[in-house]
């Protein structure tokens, strides 16, 4: 039987085939030699360059990590055309696929793409206390899709990368002192300089306030049944924001109403004219 199966293969023109095949295996050999040491050195390359711009590790890995994909395509592609492979329909494949790809998760390459630039730019990292819209949160921990935030309230909350790459981020940790506003009102019958020195005598011998750049109240603006003023002053510690606004909104109200002052409520006033009509309206009510 194995006589029979060794008569029906050609062995001499297999042999044949296979000397003349040597040649590319041995360019196959120092082909795939050659892109070893290509992405090694490319890796290593990239390592230095962004460890010495002191990029992040994480931003680091990541374009490594492509870095080596890339090499290797290309290194696949090179040695498929050396075995014989037509690479250009292959290459007009991959081409279609990626295409179709892309569309279908192009919100997911744009989050990919946005966290490798959050990751380069750092606009903040981990444990930075920021704010974008009217969201105030804690970084939590920073993904290639997402980044992931705690609120104030405890909340966990994923926001894409994306959306944060657009918005418009204030990083209170980077800049820890912080001016505090705190609005008050005042009737228009109230004298203005006096109010100004019963709210700063509020704030008096307080540590938490600093002393430069000073404290000041300032008239904001004319309302429609108040002077509308504002304290305001600088705090080192970005997390007594809030706390302190609250604290002296309430210390205000106390010190205004001891020294007399009179906070107003809303209200509107109105002004008759006299004419014809409104005197015979006054006298037929007169007479019921």
């Amino acid at each position: 039987m194995f006589d029979q199966l060794v008569q029906k293969l050609d062995v001499s023109a297999m042999t044949t085939k296979f000397v003349a095949y040597v040649p590319n295996l041995i360019a196959v050999v120092i082909l795939a030699c050659i892109f070893w040491i290509i992405l090694k050195l490319t890796k290593r390359i990239l390592s230095t360059a962004m460890r010495k711009s002191k990029v992040p590790e994480e931003a680091s890995d990541i374009v490594v990590r492509f870095s080596g994909y890339f090499v290797g395509i290309i290194a696949m592609l090179t040695i498929a055309s050396q075995l014989g492979f037509k690479i250009t329909s292959l290459i007009a494949g991959l081409g279609v696929a990626g295409l179709a790809i892309s569309f279908a998760a192009k919100d997911t390459v744009a989050n990919v793409i946005s966290g490798i630039t959050l990751l380069i730019d750092r606009p903040f990292k981990i444990g930075d206390w920021i704010s974008f819209g009217n969201l105030h949160a804690y970084v939590t921990e920073v993904k290639l899709r997402t980044t992931v935030l705690t609120s104030f309230d405890n909340e966990t909350i994923v926001v894409p990368n994306k959306t944060l790459s657009q918005e418009q981020i204030r990083n209170y940790t980077l800049t820890p002192r912080i001016r505090v506003k705190v609005p008050i009102g005042i009737a228009y019958k109230e004298n203005i300089q006096a109010t100004r020195e019963v709210i700063l005598a509020t704030i008096k011998g307080d540590k938490r306030i600093l002393a430069t750049p000073a404290p000041s109240v300032i008239a904001q603006g004319l309302g429609d049944s108040s002077i509308n003023l504002q304290l305001r002053f600088w705090t080192q510690d970005p997390l007594m924001q809030y706390s302190l606004k609250w604290e002296y909104t309430e210390r205000i109200k106390r010190a205004l109403d001891d020294a007399g002052i009179e906070i107003p409520f809303p209200h509107v006033q109105i002004f008759l004219e006299r004419s014809s009509g409104l005197m015979e309206l006054t006298k037929s009510l007169s007479k019921t």
